[in-house]
């Protein structure tokens, strides 16, 4: 990972530190945008994946690391969760990368398709939460639930098509590939992952994008219980 990667001098110590703490040959993985070179600033946090066991210390702000045992990923994998079949296919080990080998071959030949359903659930909990946050006063803290809720949408309608979903800056390209059925979900990740901040009025359309996206897919399940 290059340095260019880390704006803030505790960003390299932190991550520094990080490799140096972890027992030898034990994975430290980049994940997400910055993985796939495409971050966009100020949206892209930097991810990394540490899998076994251990507590990382407190990160900086912008670093998001997620501690996952290779018993958990094997599980959460199995059980159809998109983020350890994204991280075996697209992530890039900083250290262990023998061990993370392993790990995509003996995992990936086996694993099935991520589930849809779950992304659309998750979507529904971003929503609710953006909804709570803006009827709060908080635009900042609900646009970024419904950021993720925008994304967790467009994750769905991808792997609902047997297109594997990218970095959520590469979504919206993916969606204007498969068709004009998805152009509106294509403009509104756009918009929803612009460098600049939404208005409340922007938050509201994109709210109400959600919702309807969500009773359309929820129809066709109801109406066939």
């Amino acid at each position: 990972m290059k340095d260019s990667v880390l704006d803030t001098l505790g960003e390299r110590k932190y991550l520094r530190g990080l490799l140096g703490a972890m027992p030898r040959g034990q994975p430290v993985v980049l994940v997400g945008s910055w993985a796939r070179g495409t971050a966009v600033s100020p949206w892209s946090d930097i991810d990394v994946l540490v899998v076994g066991e251990g507590e990382p210390a407190l990160a900086p702000s912008r670093l998001q690391v997620m501690l996952m045992s290779s018993a958990e990923l094997r599980r959460r994998l199995m059980a159809g969760d998109d983020f350890p079949h994204w991280a075996l296919r697209f992530g890039v080990p900083l250290s262990g990368r023998k061990a993370w080998e392993s790990l995509r071959r003996e995992l990936l030949p086996e694993a099935p398709w991520p589930d849809s359903e779950r992304k659309l659930r998750q979507a529904r909990r971003r929503w609710d939460a953006a909804e709570a946050l803006l009827a709060m006063g908080d635009v900042p803290a609900a646009e970024e639930e419904v950021r993720f809720a925008v994304s967790h949408i467009a994750r769905a309608e991808l792997l609902s098509q047997q297109v594997f979903p990218l970095s959520r800056p590469e979504l919206s390209s993916q969606l204007e590939a498969m068709g004009k059925g998805n152009r509106d979900l294509a403009r509104m990740m756009v918009r929803a992952n612009s460098p600049q901040p939404m208005s409340e009025q922007d938050v509201r359309d994109a709210l109400a994008f959600v919702r309807v996206r969500l009773e359309a897919e929820a129809r066709p399940r109801s109406a066939s219980q």
